[in-house]
């Protein structure tokens, strides 16, 4: 099996909430977007503690159906409900 074949394991979700907690716990989107990449690089798979995985869309719509963060007019902040304990 070739390197590129691998299955790598992705970087839970509550480490991008963990970026907005840094920041305040709000930020626009593209800045936290930027950081995730910076972070965790550009092409990062996302996932959740069940194992699904996600590119960064599909994390924050994952994350913001959740409850833990919210979406609006391009800034991305902490929702209602707290993340998970981490891992």
């Amino acid at each position: 099996m070739s390197e590129q074949s691998q299955t790598t394991e992705g970087i839970y979700g509550h480490e991008v909430l963990r970026i907005l907690a840094d920041h305040q716990g709000a930020m626009p989107v593209e800045a936290l977007r930027t950081a995730a990449a910076e972070t965790f690089g550009p092409g990062a798979v996302f996932c959740n503690c069940h194992g699904d995985s996600f590119d960064f869309d599909g994390l924050l719509a994952f994350l913001a159906s959740r409850g833990k963060l919210v979406v609006q007019g391009g800034v991305a902040a902490l929702g209602w409900v707290p993340g998970c304990e981490g891992h």
